[in-house]
Protein backbone atom coordinates (compact mmCIF):
# COMPACT_ATOMS: atom_id res chain seq x y z
CA UNK A 1 0.00 0.00 0.00
CA UNK A 2 1.75 3.14 -1.03
CA UNK A 3 1.88 6.09 1.53
CA UNK A 4 -0.62 8.44 0.25
CA UNK A 5 -2.89 4.93 0.22
CA UNK A 6 -1.65 4.78 3.85
CA UNK A 7 -2.14 7.80 5.20
CA UNK A 8 -5.83 8.09 3.72
CA UNK A 9 -6.68 4.61 5.06
CA UNK A 10 -5.58 5.90 8.56
CA UNK A 11 -7.11 9.05 8.25
CA UNK A 12 -10.25 7.30 7.25
CA UNK A 13 -10.13 4.48 10.05
CA UNK A 14 -9.99 7.49 12.75
CA UNK A 15 -12.95 9.66 11.27
CA UNK A 16 -15.08 6.38 10.71
CA UNK A 17 -14.20 5.25 14.26
CA UNK A 18 -15.16 8.40 15.70
CA UNK A 19 -18.29 8.73 14.04
CA UNK A 20 -19.14 4.87 14.43
CA UNK A 21 -18.41 4.71 17.92
CA UNK A 22 -20.22 8.19 19.11
CA UNK A 23 -23.40 7.14 16.76
CA UNK A 24 -23.24 3.58 18.69
CA UNK A 25 -22.65 5.40 22.21
CA UNK A 26 -25.28 7.66 22.09
CA UNK A 27 -27.79 5.16 20.64
CA UNK A 28 -27.38 2.70 23.15
CA UNK A 29 -27.45 5.04 25.64
CA UNK A 30 -30.54 6.43 24.69
CA UNK A 31 -31.65 2.54 24.42
CA UNK A 32 -31.08 1.80 28.01
CA UNK A 33 -32.81 5.14 29.35
CA UNK A 34 -35.93 4.42 27.20
CA UNK A 35 -35.22 1.04 28.22
CA UNK A 36 -35.45 1.22 32.18
CA UNK A 37 -39.13 3.20 31.10
CA UNK A 38 -40.50 1.25 28.82
CA UNK A 39 -41.45 -2.32 29.11
CA UNK A 40 -40.18 -4.87 26.71
CA UNK A 41 -43.67 -5.07 24.97
CA UNK A 42 -43.31 -1.47 23.98
CA UNK A 43 -39.64 -2.55 22.31
CA UNK A 44 -41.60 -5.27 20.58
CA UNK A 45 -44.05 -2.99 18.75
CA UNK A 46 -40.87 -0.76 17.16
CA UNK A 47 -39.20 -4.56 16.25
CA UNK A 48 -41.87 -5.75 14.74
CA UNK A 49 -42.04 -2.51 12.05
CA UNK A 50 -38.37 -2.97 11.24
CA UNK A 51 -38.58 -5.54 8.57
CA UNK A 52 -40.71 -2.95 6.85
CA UNK A 53 -37.89 0.00 7.48
CA UNK A 54 -35.54 -2.17 6.27
CA UNK A 55 -36.76 -3.42 3.17
CA UNK A 56 -38.02 0.18 2.18
CA UNK A 57 -34.58 1.89 2.97
CA UNK A 58 -32.71 -0.79 1.01
CA UNK A 59 -34.91 -0.43 -1.96
CA UNK A 60 -34.14 3.47 -1.89
CA UNK A 61 -30.57 3.07 -2.15
CA UNK A 62 -31.29 0.31 -4.79
CA UNK A 63 -27.12 -0.28 -4.30
CA UNK A 64 -26.79 2.88 -6.16
CA UNK A 65 -24.72 4.45 -3.98
CA UNK A 66 -22.37 1.95 -3.65
CA UNK A 67 -22.03 1.68 -7.32
CA UNK A 68 -20.69 5.06 -6.90
CA UNK A 69 -18.05 4.92 -4.36
CA UNK A 70 -16.47 2.31 -5.77
CA UNK A 71 -16.23 3.58 -9.78
CA UNK A 72 -13.79 5.21 -10.28
CA UNK A 73 -14.87 8.18 -12.84
CA UNK A 74 -18.04 9.87 -11.93
CA UNK A 75 -20.17 12.53 -13.85
CA UNK A 76 -22.79 14.98 -12.61
CA UNK A 77 -25.36 12.76 -14.07
CA UNK A 78 -24.84 9.92 -12.41
CA UNK A 79 -25.00 12.17 -9.31
CA UNK A 80 -28.49 13.90 -10.17
CA UNK A 81 -30.13 10.05 -11.95
CA UNK A 82 -29.35 8.66 -8.34
CA UNK A 83 -31.30 11.31 -6.81
CA UNK A 84 -34.51 11.76 -9.21
CA UNK A 85 -34.68 7.66 -8.66
CA UNK A 86 -34.24 7.39 -5.44
CA UNK A 87 -37.00 9.70 -4.60
CA UNK A 88 -39.39 8.37 -6.69
CA UNK A 89 -38.90 5.04 -5.82
CA UNK A 90 -38.84 6.22 -2.02
CA UNK A 91 -42.05 8.28 -2.27
CA UNK A 92 -43.85 5.17 -4.19
CA UNK A 93 -42.59 2.71 -1.38
CA UNK A 94 -43.94 5.12 1.38
CA UNK A 95 -47.01 4.88 -0.43
CA UNK A 96 -47.64 1.45 -0.40
CA UNK A 97 -46.62 1.05 3.21
CA UNK A 98 -49.47 3.86 4.16
CA UNK A 99 -51.90 2.33 2.65
CA UNK A 100 -51.35 -1.19 3.75
CA UNK A 101 -50.34 0.41 7.37
CA UNK A 102 -54.17 -0.54 8.73
CA UNK A 103 -53.67 -4.23 7.34
CA UNK A 104 -50.49 -4.52 9.29
CA UNK A 105 -52.83 -3.59 12.82
CA UNK A 106 -55.16 -6.61 11.51
CA UNK A 107 -52.40 -9.00 11.16
CA UNK A 108 -50.29 -8.45 14.28
CA UNK A 109 -53.32 -7.31 16.81
CA UNK A 110 -51.63 -4.21 18.37
CA UNK A 111 -53.53 -1.40 18.60
CA UNK A 112 -52.64 1.67 16.94
CA UNK A 113 -50.37 -0.01 14.78
CA UNK A 114 -51.42 1.94 11.70
CA UNK A 115 -50.75 5.14 12.98
CA UNK A 116 -47.32 4.44 14.61
CA UNK A 117 -46.54 2.77 11.28
CA UNK A 118 -47.44 5.74 9.01
CA UNK A 119 -44.98 7.92 11.37
CA UNK A 120 -42.16 5.34 11.63
CA UNK A 121 -42.06 5.18 7.94
CA UNK A 122 -41.71 8.95 6.87
CA UNK A 123 -37.80 8.21 7.57
CA UNK A 124 -37.76 6.38 4.07
CA UNK A 125 -38.65 9.60 2.22
CA UNK A 126 -36.23 11.54 4.45
CA UNK A 127 -33.71 9.31 3.89
CA UNK A 128 -33.73 9.89 0.41
CA UNK A 129 -32.81 13.50 -0.23
CA UNK A 130 -29.37 13.03 1.41
CA UNK A 131 -27.94 10.06 0.30
CA UNK A 132 -25.93 11.86 -2.65
CA UNK A 133 -24.57 14.53 -0.55
CA UNK A 134 -23.25 11.73 1.39
CA UNK A 135 -21.52 9.17 -1.63
CA UNK A 136 -19.85 13.07 -2.79
CA UNK A 137 -18.45 12.97 0.77
CA UNK A 138 -17.20 9.34 0.55
CA UNK A 139 -15.74 9.85 -3.01
CA UNK A 140 -13.82 13.01 -1.85
CA UNK A 141 -12.59 11.67 1.14
CA UNK A 142 -14.33 13.61 3.24
CA UNK A 143 -14.54 11.77 6.69
CA UNK A 144 -14.25 13.81 9.13
CA UNK A 145 -17.55 16.02 7.41
CA UNK A 146 -19.44 12.60 7.08
CA UNK A 147 -18.08 12.22 10.29
CA UNK A 148 -19.62 15.55 12.38
CA UNK A 149 -22.94 15.23 10.09
CA UNK A 150 -23.71 11.97 11.79
CA UNK A 151 -22.52 12.68 15.34
CA UNK A 152 -24.89 15.61 15.49
CA UNK A 153 -27.73 13.95 13.75
CA UNK A 154 -27.51 11.20 16.43
CA UNK A 155 -26.64 13.58 19.25
CA UNK A 156 -29.88 16.11 18.04
CA UNK A 157 -32.30 13.26 17.65
CA UNK A 158 -31.25 12.01 21.16
CA UNK A 159 -31.91 15.40 22.82
CA UNK A 160 -35.39 15.44 21.47
CA UNK A 161 -36.61 11.37 22.60
CA UNK A 162 -34.85 11.83 25.98
CA UNK A 163 -36.81 15.46 26.26
CA UNK A 164 -40.30 13.63 24.92
CA UNK A 165 -39.59 10.91 27.74
CA UNK A 166 -38.53 13.31 30.58
CA UNK A 167 -42.16 14.65 29.81
CA UNK A 168 -44.14 11.78 29.77
CA UNK A 169 -44.32 11.07 25.86
CA UNK A 170 -41.23 8.72 26.21
CA UNK A 171 -43.12 5.95 23.40
CA UNK A 172 -43.45 8.98 21.14
CA UNK A 173 -39.86 9.70 21.14
CA UNK A 174 -39.10 5.99 21.02
CA UNK A 175 -41.01 5.94 17.84
CA UNK A 176 -39.68 9.16 16.34
CA UNK A 177 -35.93 8.07 16.99
CA UNK A 178 -35.20 7.41 13.61
CA UNK A 179 -37.33 9.37 12.05
CA UNK A 180 -35.90 12.55 13.43
CA UNK A 181 -32.18 11.15 13.18
CA UNK A 182 -32.97 10.68 9.19
CA UNK A 183 -34.06 14.58 9.10
CA UNK A 184 -31.29 15.81 11.52
CA UNK A 185 -28.93 14.18 8.86
CA UNK A 186 -30.36 15.14 5.88
CA UNK A 187 -30.66 18.74 6.45
CA UNK A 188 -26.98 18.51 7.74
CA UNK A 189 -25.81 16.66 4.20
CA UNK A 190 -27.53 19.81 2.21
CA UNK A 191 -25.86 22.41 4.69
CA UNK A 192 -22.35 21.03 4.60
CA UNK A 193 -22.65 19.13 0.73
CA UNK A 194 -21.03 20.34 -2.59
CA UNK A 195 -23.56 18.90 -4.81
CA UNK A 196 -25.52 21.34 -6.51
CA UNK A 197 -29.59 20.13 -7.27
CA UNK A 198 -29.56 19.19 -10.28
CA UNK A 199 -32.84 16.51 -11.62
CA UNK A 200 -31.22 15.42 -14.74
CA UNK A 201 -31.90 12.04 -15.37
CA UNK A 202 -29.99 9.55 -18.19
CA UNK A 203 -30.86 6.12 -19.09
CA UNK A 204 -27.58 5.49 -19.96
CA UNK A 205 -26.18 6.20 -16.39
CA UNK A 206 -28.92 4.10 -14.70
CA UNK A 207 -27.60 0.95 -17.41
CA UNK A 208 -23.87 1.63 -16.54
CA UNK A 209 -25.20 1.29 -12.83
CA UNK A 210 -27.65 -1.08 -12.46
CA UNK A 211 -26.40 -4.15 -13.06
CA UNK A 212 -23.81 -3.97 -10.04
CA UNK A 213 -26.49 -2.07 -8.21
CA UNK A 214 -29.42 -4.94 -8.68
CA UNK A 215 -27.12 -7.54 -7.14
CA UNK A 216 -25.75 -5.18 -4.23
CA UNK A 217 -29.14 -4.29 -3.36
CA UNK A 218 -30.75 -7.66 -3.48
CA UNK A 219 -27.61 -8.97 -1.13
CA UNK A 220 -27.63 -5.62 1.03
CA UNK A 221 -31.34 -6.39 1.38
CA UNK A 222 -30.79 -10.23 2.56
CA UNK A 223 -28.34 -9.17 5.00
CA UNK A 224 -30.49 -6.50 6.60
CA UNK A 225 -33.60 -8.47 6.70
CA UNK A 226 -32.39 -11.69 9.01
CA UNK A 227 -32.69 -9.53 12.28
CA UNK A 228 -36.31 -8.09 11.64
CA UNK A 229 -37.39 -11.09 10.33
CA UNK A 230 -37.01 -13.07 13.06
CA UNK A 231 -38.43 -10.33 15.19
CA UNK A 232 -41.87 -10.88 13.27
CA UNK A 233 -40.98 -14.95 12.83
CA UNK A 234 -40.95 -14.47 16.73
CA UNK A 235 -44.16 -12.62 16.76
CA UNK A 236 -45.87 -15.28 15.54
CA UNK A 237 -45.24 -17.75 18.10
CA UNK A 238 -44.05 -15.76 21.02
CA UNK A 239 -45.60 -12.61 22.84
CA UNK A 240 -44.79 -9.13 22.31
CA UNK A 241 -42.78 -8.90 25.46
CA UNK A 242 -40.78 -11.69 24.18
CA UNK A 243 -40.23 -10.08 20.49
CA UNK A 244 -39.09 -7.00 22.93
CA UNK A 245 -36.22 -9.22 24.69
CA UNK A 246 -35.01 -10.47 22.13
CA UNK A 247 -35.32 -7.67 20.27
CA UNK A 248 -33.39 -5.80 22.76
CA UNK A 249 -30.20 -8.47 22.94
CA UNK A 250 -30.16 -8.42 19.54
CA UNK A 251 -29.49 -5.07 19.02
CA UNK A 252 -27.54 -4.62 21.96
CA UNK A 253 -25.69 -7.58 20.85
CA UNK A 254 -24.47 -6.86 17.41
CA UNK A 255 -23.39 -3.52 18.26
CA UNK A 256 -19.62 -3.79 19.09
CA UNK A 257 -19.29 -6.36 16.07
CA UNK A 258 -21.15 -3.34 13.60
CA UNK A 259 -19.37 -1.05 15.31
CA UNK A 260 -16.03 -2.28 14.43
CA UNK A 261 -16.68 -3.90 11.13
CA UNK A 262 -18.50 -0.58 9.88
CA UNK A 263 -15.42 1.36 11.00
CA UNK A 264 -13.17 -0.36 8.47
CA UNK A 265 -15.65 -1.09 5.75
CA UNK A 266 -16.57 2.53 5.92
CA UNK A 267 -13.14 3.50 4.95
CA UNK A 268 -11.60 0.20 2.49
CA UNK A 269 -14.77 0.56 -0.06
CA UNK A 270 -13.19 4.44 -0.92
CA UNK A 271 -9.51 3.34 -0.22
CA UNK A 272 -9.11 -0.05 -1.77
CA UNK A 273 -11.28 0.70 -5.05
CA UNK A 274 -7.89 2.54 -6.53
CA UNK A 275 -5.96 -1.02 -5.74
CA UNK A 276 -8.76 -3.60 -6.93
CA UNK A 277 -6.86 -3.74 -10.75
CA UNK A 278 -3.36 -4.38 -8.93
CA UNK A 279 -3.62 -8.12 -7.56
CA UNK A 280 -0.47 -8.01 -5.14
CA UNK A 281 -1.35 -4.94 -3.79
CA UNK A 282 -4.91 -5.51 -3.30
CA UNK A 283 -4.42 -8.73 -1.42
CA UNK A 284 -2.09 -7.44 0.79
CA UNK A 285 -4.36 -5.04 1.64
CA UNK A 286 -7.04 -7.13 2.57
CA UNK A 287 -4.51 -9.03 4.79
CA UNK A 288 -3.82 -5.89 6.56
CA UNK A 289 -7.39 -4.40 6.65
CA UNK A 290 -8.61 -8.25 8.11
CA UNK A 291 -5.74 -7.94 10.75
CA UNK A 292 -7.06 -4.60 11.81
CA UNK A 293 -10.40 -5.63 11.94
CA UNK A 294 -9.69 -8.49 13.65
CA UNK A 295 -7.51 -6.01 16.64
CA UNK A 296 -10.48 -3.99 17.37
CA UNK A 297 -13.12 -6.72 16.87
CA UNK A 298 -11.75 -9.42 19.12
CA UNK A 299 -11.49 -7.31 22.43
CA UNK A 300 -14.32 -5.26 21.97
CA UNK A 301 -16.70 -8.69 21.69
CA UNK A 302 -15.37 -10.76 24.33
CA UNK A 303 -15.24 -7.53 26.80
CA UNK A 304 -19.12 -7.04 26.28
CA UNK A 305 -19.85 -10.59 26.78
CA UNK A 306 -17.24 -10.93 29.86
CA UNK A 307 -19.29 -7.61 31.29
CA UNK A 308 -22.76 -8.24 30.13
CA UNK A 309 -24.49 -9.46 33.33
CA UNK A 310 -23.16 -6.40 36.11
CA UNK A 311 -23.47 -4.12 32.81
CA UNK A 312 -27.34 -5.18 32.43
CA UNK A 313 -27.69 -5.24 36.39
CA UNK A 314 -26.44 -1.50 36.32
CA UNK A 315 -27.79 0.19 33.43
CA UNK A 316 -31.22 -1.48 32.99
CA UNK A 317 -33.56 -3.22 35.54
CA UNK A 318 -34.59 -6.73 36.27
CA UNK A 319 -37.51 -7.08 33.49
CA UNK A 320 -34.74 -6.93 31.01
CA UNK A 321 -32.45 -9.97 32.50
CA UNK A 322 -34.04 -12.88 30.64
CA UNK A 323 -32.02 -11.12 27.53
CA UNK A 324 -27.98 -11.55 29.12
CA UNK A 325 -27.53 -14.83 28.11
CA UNK A 326 -29.02 -14.05 24.25
CA UNK A 327 -27.13 -11.21 24.84
CA UNK A 328 -23.79 -12.91 25.29
CA UNK A 329 -23.95 -15.51 22.61
CA UNK A 330 -25.12 -12.82 20.00
CA UNK A 331 -22.12 -11.25 20.07
CA UNK A 332 -20.50 -13.81 19.52
CA UNK A 333 -22.44 -14.79 16.89
CA UNK A 334 -21.95 -11.68 15.37
CA UNK A 335 -18.26 -12.03 14.97
CA UNK A 336 -19.01 -14.05 12.56
CA UNK A 337 -21.21 -11.41 11.11
CA UNK A 338 -18.43 -9.22 11.08
CA UNK A 339 -15.75 -11.44 9.35
CA UNK A 340 -17.94 -12.71 6.58
CA UNK A 341 -19.28 -8.69 6.02
CA UNK A 342 -15.95 -8.06 5.47
CA UNK A 343 -14.90 -10.83 2.68
CA UNK A 344 -18.27 -9.55 0.87
CA UNK A 345 -17.29 -5.98 1.07
CA UNK A 346 -14.00 -7.15 -0.58
CA UNK A 347 -15.90 -9.00 -2.96
CA UNK A 348 -17.85 -5.89 -3.52
CA UNK A 349 -14.80 -3.58 -4.31
CA UNK A 350 -13.72 -6.45 -7.00
CA UNK A 351 -17.31 -5.54 -8.79
CA UNK A 352 -18.08 -9.68 -7.52
CA UNK A 353 -21.65 -8.32 -6.09
CA UNK A 354 -23.27 -11.76 -7.58
CA UNK A 355 -21.06 -13.76 -4.76
CA UNK A 356 -22.32 -11.62 -1.76
CA UNK A 357 -26.18 -12.07 -4.01
CA UNK A 358 -25.78 -15.80 -3.60
CA UNK A 359 -24.05 -15.87 -0.20
CA UNK A 360 -27.13 -13.89 1.01
CA UNK A 361 -29.52 -16.12 -0.23
CA UNK A 362 -27.92 -18.92 1.16
CA UNK A 363 -28.08 -17.35 4.74
CA UNK A 364 -31.63 -16.26 4.76
CA UNK A 365 -33.06 -19.85 3.40
CA UNK A 366 -30.90 -21.67 6.36
CA UNK A 367 -31.92 -19.36 8.64
CA UNK A 368 -35.75 -19.27 8.20
CA UNK A 369 -35.26 -23.32 7.89
CA UNK A 370 -33.54 -23.74 11.13
CA UNK A 371 -36.20 -21.19 12.34
CA UNK A 372 -38.87 -23.95 12.29
CA UNK A 373 -36.49 -26.59 14.00
CA UNK A 374 -35.23 -24.46 17.28
CA UNK A 375 -38.62 -22.38 17.85
CA UNK A 376 -40.08 -24.35 19.67
CA UNK A 377 -37.19 -25.20 22.35
CA UNK A 378 -37.20 -21.32 23.52
CA UNK A 379 -34.93 -18.56 22.51
CA UNK A 380 -31.89 -19.40 23.54
CA UNK A 381 -32.31 -22.34 20.73
CA UNK A 382 -33.46 -20.17 18.24
CA UNK A 383 -29.72 -18.02 19.66
CA UNK A 384 -27.85 -21.12 19.06
CA UNK A 385 -29.36 -21.90 15.53
CA UNK A 386 -27.93 -18.29 14.52
CA UNK A 387 -24.72 -18.67 15.60
CA UNK A 388 -24.69 -22.30 13.42
CA UNK A 389 -25.91 -19.97 10.36
CA UNK A 390 -23.47 -17.28 10.91
CA UNK A 391 -20.36 -19.69 11.38
CA UNK A 392 -21.47 -21.55 8.65
CA UNK A 393 -21.63 -18.40 6.20
CA UNK A 394 -18.57 -17.23 7.09
CA UNK A 395 -16.44 -20.38 6.07
CA UNK A 396 -18.90 -20.06 2.54
CA UNK A 397 -17.74 -16.31 2.23
CA UNK A 398 -14.28 -16.75 2.71
CA UNK A 399 -14.31 -19.85 0.32
CA UNK A 400 -15.51 -17.08 -2.09
CA UNK A 401 -12.63 -14.94 -1.29
CA UNK A 402 -10.33 -17.83 -2.27
CA UNK A 403 -11.91 -18.00 -5.45
CA UNK A 404 -11.88 -14.04 -6.77
CA UNK A 405 -8.24 -13.19 -5.33
CA UNK A 406 -6.64 -15.78 -3.57
CA UNK A 407 -7.39 -14.58 0.40
CA UNK A 408 -6.88 -18.61 1.74
CA UNK A 409 -9.16 -19.97 4.70
CA UNK A 410 -5.45 -20.41 5.90
CA UNK A 411 -4.26 -17.21 5.45
CA UNK A 412 -7.52 -15.21 7.44
CA UNK A 413 -6.97 -17.46 10.50
CA UNK A 414 -3.19 -16.80 10.46
CA UNK A 415 -4.55 -12.91 10.43
CA UNK A 416 -7.17 -13.50 13.05
CA UNK A 417 -5.76 -16.02 15.64
CA UNK A 418 -3.31 -13.79 17.43
CA UNK A 419 -5.93 -10.89 18.23
CA UNK A 420 -8.50 -13.96 18.95
CA UNK A 421 -6.26 -16.13 21.38
CA UNK A 422 -5.12 -12.58 23.38
CA UNK A 423 -9.24 -11.29 23.53
CA UNK A 424 -10.02 -15.31 25.08
CA UNK A 425 -7.28 -15.24 27.80
CA UNK A 426 -8.28 -11.88 28.87
CA UNK A 427 -11.94 -12.43 28.63
CA UNK A 428 -10.94 -15.78 31.05
CA UNK A 429 -9.45 -13.95 33.33
CA UNK A 430 -11.40 -10.81 34.03
CA UNK A 431 -14.19 -13.30 34.35
CA UNK A 432 -12.91 -14.49 37.49
CA UNK A 433 -13.89 -12.00 40.30
CA UNK A 434 -17.90 -12.39 38.52
CA UNK A 435 -17.33 -16.04 38.75
CA UNK A 436 -15.81 -16.15 42.19
CA UNK A 437 -18.21 -13.59 43.70
CA UNK A 438 -15.32 -11.50 44.77
CA UNK A 439 -16.81 -7.85 44.00
CA UNK A 440 -20.59 -7.97 44.94
CA UNK A 441 -20.90 -4.06 43.77
CA UNK A 442 -22.33 -4.44 39.78
CA UNK A 443 -20.76 -0.73 39.11
CA UNK A 444 -17.14 -1.42 40.74
CA UNK A 445 -17.39 -5.00 39.33
CA UNK A 446 -18.00 -3.68 35.61
CA UNK A 447 -15.45 -1.23 36.07
CA UNK A 448 -12.73 -3.85 37.61
CA UNK A 449 -13.51 -6.21 35.36
CA UNK A 450 -13.27 -3.69 32.33
CA UNK A 451 -9.42 -2.94 33.45
CA UNK A 452 -8.27 -6.12 34.00
CA UNK A 453 -9.16 -6.99 30.25
CA UNK A 454 -7.73 -3.64 28.87
CA UNK A 455 -4.57 -4.22 31.00
CA UNK A 456 -4.38 -7.83 30.10
CA UNK A 457 -4.92 -7.23 26.09
CA UNK A 458 -2.83 -4.16 25.91
CA UNK A 459 -0.16 -5.61 28.20
CA UNK A 460 0.33 -8.76 26.06
CA UNK A 461 -0.05 -6.97 22.54
CA UNK A 462 2.78 -4.17 23.90
CA UNK A 463 5.09 -7.46 24.97
CA UNK A 464 4.73 -9.23 21.50
CA UNK A 465 5.38 -6.38 19.50
CA UNK A 466 2.21 -6.71 17.66
CA UNK A 467 2.54 -4.60 14.09
CA UNK A 468 -1.18 -2.93 14.74
CA UNK A 469 -0.55 -2.00 18.37
CA UNK A 470 3.28 -0.72 17.60
CA UNK A 471 1.89 1.46 14.19
CA UNK A 472 -0.95 2.80 16.77
CA UNK A 473 1.62 3.65 19.34
CA UNK A 474 4.12 5.55 16.16
CA UNK A 475 1.00 7.05 14.88
CA UNK A 476 -0.01 8.96 18.68
CA UNK A 477 3.78 9.76 18.96
CA UNK A 478 3.74 11.70 15.77
CA UNK A 479 0.45 13.04 16.64
CA UNK A 480 1.83 14.29 20.44
CA UNK A 481 4.74 15.12 18.72
CA UNK A 482 3.41 17.61 16.19
CA UNK A 483 1.04 19.22 19.06
CA UNK A 484 4.86 19.65 20.86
Amino acid sequence: MSENAKNITIKGLFWNAIDRFGYQVITNLTTIVLARIFAPDDFGVIYVLAIFTTIATSLVDSGLATSLVRSKVVKDVDYSTMFVFNLLVSGAIYLILFIAAPYLEELYQINNLSLYARILFLQILVQAFGIVQYVKMLKSFQFNLTARVNFIAVLGSAIVVVFLAWMGLGFWGLLLQAVLYAFFRSVLLWVWGNWKLDLSFSKESMRTHWGFSISFMISNLLGKLLSPLYNNLLKMNYTTEDVGIYGMANKLGESPNLLISSVVQGTTLSTLTPLQDDFPRFLNACRKTMSSLAFLLFPVSFLAICVAEPAFQTLLKEKWNDAIPLFQWLCFAGLFISLTDMNVNFLNIKGKSKFALVLEVIKVGSAVGIFFFTYQHGLLAVVFGQLAIRILCYIIAASMSVKVYGYTIFAQAKDLFSSFLISLLAAVIAYLPLYFGWIHNNLFLLVVQTLIFALIYIGINHMIKNQIWMEVLDLAKKKISKKV
